[in-house]
């Protein structure tokens, strides 16, 4: 009891507690205002530079993050992808993107996006950096409609919205080494690549698409000639093996080049973007191109062709007029003889021009055969195979004149007018060296031999036998007495000439004395006359002699 007192008293002396309201604001809250100001003014902004939403569709995602894959534009950042999905039928991947708002009026439906990642292709290596980096997202914003749905491309486009240039497109019998890439030359220098290419809807030709840059696609003009690039050009002909080697880029890439004619008649003005021009496959063929008439004819060889292939030339004169367009077999029923007929196309505005024409009454420009004609039944013409390399073996039809032979007439039975034909040189040689061992094969060999040999035998005989030894022994010794004989002669001839001149002096010196008009005078006269002339006689002998000794034996020669 005691101690509730106690606590009572306690309580009872106690102040009491007055409460009481204060006005006015708290500085508390100034912390939490000026959190939601920036919470808000960060909102605002946040908010405010936000750009827009887009979905993009790609037929494959790899290397696509959401959160990480960023979206670029020359390699600054003006997106990032928030989310990467499968469509329903799980054939594509859509990309949900949110970018910069600065991009929003460059989103049109001609904006185009590609993943980059690292490719090798002809135009060289790409995207390298997106091996440490990882793939990203490039974008190539177009004039166009505003939308935000797109499809990304497989690969990246071949020309940027921002390249200078212009673009035009090839057509051509095959697509050859002309691939996305591949560059385009100008006097061996790059000016252009190709785009990319499509089958015509003729399906007997390609289209194929390239880009000039600025400058340089002024130079291309509606006479600019193209021609495939293959680095490496062999070709094995009549006229041999010709191989030609380009830079190491355009072994390595092919592509193309071109080039425009100065004196080809343009009008020196660039050509319009989306110009189609023919593709060539090669520099020479474009040649070849300007002579578009090709008249057919048929010709037929007995011997082989080995060697002639379609495409081989056809000369006249040395002149390229035409090709072999066709060669085949052919069984005659009635001989049971082979024949080769061979299908050539000659060109012939090669050999006639229009003053030639004009010229010759007998030709009809509108009939095609009218110069076959008049070239085969008035000149003798005919064909002939001939060798146009002995290292490859490689033949050709050669064209020539032959009015020596009986004139034929162009033949117009088969499909085609058909020139007669000369045996080849080769064929001619085959069969002479057949003939003459034909002719070889008539004669009595075994006879021929067998007397041959007897006559060996008693060669043999005769040089073995005893008494050809002792005859030659003899006319040794013989040869050794004319020698003697002739040295003789000729030590005693000169002695002898002496004394008949001393003779004659004292003779014409006893002349003088007598009486030249006695009988004995006359007689005289004469025989020293002859005696002079025996002397000179002598003299030419032992000159003779002496150049020929063996004339004592033989006599003298003619």
């Amino acid at each position: 009891m005691t101690d509730e007192r106690t606590d009572q008293s306690l309580l009872e002396e106690l102040p009491e507690v007055e409460v009481a309201s204060r006005g006015g604001f708290s500085l508390i809250w100034i912390i939490p205002l000026i959190a939601a100001l920036i919470g808000g003014w960060l909102a605002y902004t946040t908010i405010s530079e936000m750009g827009p939403t887009i979905t993009i569709t790609f037929n494959n995602g790899e290397g696509l993050e959401a959160g990480k894959t960023k979206i670029k534009y020359k390699s600054v950042d003006i997106g990032m992808v928030e989310t990467v999905e499968i469509s329903e039928d799980l054939s594509q991947v859509i990309a949900t993107a949110t970018m910069h708002k600065k991009t929003e009026s460059h989103l049109t439906d001609n904006t185009k996006f590609w993943i980059v990642r690292p490719r090798v292709g002809f135009g060289g290596i790409s995207g390298l950096e997106t091996l440490v980096s990882g793939a990203y997202i490039d974008a190539d914003p177009r004039p166009g409609e505003s939308t935000g749905v797109f499809m990304g491309l497989d690969d990246p486009p071949g020309v940027t919205a921002f390249e200078d240039g212009s673009q035009y497109r090839l057509r051509a019998e095959k697509l050859g080494s002309c691939y996305p890439g591949a560059p385009v030359f100008l006097r061996g220098i790059k000016v252009g690549r190709i785009l990319g290419h499509e089958l015509a809807p003729d399906n007997q030709s390609v289209f194929i698409d390239f880009f000039i840059q600025a400058p340089h696609d002024g130079l291309v003009q509606d006479t600019s000639r193209f021609w495939q690039r293959s680095g490496i050009e062999a070709s094995v002909g009549a006229e041999g093996i010709d191989v030609r080697v380009e830079s190491l880029v355009s072994v390595i890439a092919g592509g193309v080049a071109f080039d425009t004619p100065i004196m080809a008649g343009g009008t020196g003005k660039p050509s319009q973007q989306g110009t189609v021009f023919e593709l060539f496959d090669s520099f020479s063929s474009i040649g070849e191109a300007k002579y578009v008439r090709k008249v057919p004819f048929l010709l037929h060889f007995d011997g082989s062709v080995r060697g002639l292939t379609i495409g081989a030339s056809v000369e006249l004169k040395g002149i390229k007029v035409g090709t072999v367009i066709d060669i085949a077999m052919k069984l005659d029923p009635k001989t049971l003889n082979f024949e080769v007929p061979v299908a050539i196309e000659i060109n012939p505005d090669r050999i006639l021009t229009p003053d030639v024409l004009d010229a010759i009454d007998q030709i009809n420009a509108e009939e095609p055969y009218s110069v076959g004609r008049m070239l085969v039944e008035d000149h003798g013409l005919r064909a002939q195979l001939q060798t146009g390399s002995l290292l490859t073996g490689q033949l050709f039809v050669d064209l020539d004149f032959y009015p020596d032979l009986p004139k034929m007439a162009l033949k117009m039975d088969s499909k085609y007018p058909e020139i007669p034909t000369v045996p080849s040189t080769l064929d001619e040689f085959r069969r002479t060296a057949t003939n003459v061992l034909e002719e070889l094969r008539k004669l009595p060999l075994d006879k021929i031999a067998q007397e041959l040999l007897g006559t060996l035998k008693g060669t043999k005989r005769l040089a073995n036998s005893p008494d050809l030894t002792l005859a030659v022994q003899t006319f040794s010794a013989t040869l050794e007495d004319l020698q003697k004989l002739t040295y003789d002669v000729n030590q005693n001839v000169e002695t002898l000439a002496r004394s008949t001149e001393k003779t004659l002096v004292a003779a014409r010196a006893a002349l003088e004395v007598a009486d030249p008009n006695s009988p004995t005078a006359v007689n005289l006269a004469n025989t020293l006359e002859e005696l002079a002339a025996a002397a000179r006689s002598i003299r030419v002998l032992a000159d003779y002699l002496e150049q020929h000794p063996e004339s004592l034996v033989h006599g003298k020669s003619e």
